[in-house]
């Protein structure tokens, strides 16, 4: 199960991008989830990615070697969002612990023989 935690509504130019985090910036109905993915566990590569009511989540920038191109990538589409009235916030995603591989197996009953 994963949890969403909201945090503090970003109103600064620049913001830190997580591993575990992502903005989400509101405009009435309207919710556009930013997020910056580092598939490596590295600052590079890594990936802008996009979410827009009725659309998957899609890739728009990516780098290979540029340290921190995707996170100036990503500040650009929120502060375009705040500087329109938006509100923009991160939200840090928590993985349960309940869903790791060791508790799926200790949950199981044991082997009957």
């Amino acid at each position: 199960m994963i949890k969403i935690i909201p945090l503090v509504p970003l109103f600064l130019s620049a913001a830190v991008f997580a591993e575990n985090g992502r903005t989400v910036c509101h405009s009435n109905d309207i919710r556009h989830v930013i997020q910056v993915v580092y598939p490596q566990g590295w600052d590079v590569p890594c990936e802008v990615h996009f979410q827009t009511p009725g659309e998957m989540d899609r890739i728009i920038w990516k780098a290979e070697t540029q340290v921190g191109f995707c996170e100036r990538k990503a500040q650009e589409i929120i502060d375009r969002r705040t500087n329109n009235g938006w509100k923009c916030a991160e939200e840090v995603i928590f993985d349960s612990p309940a869903l790791t591989e060791s508790s799926l197996i200790s949950d199981l009953p044991p082997p009957t023989r």
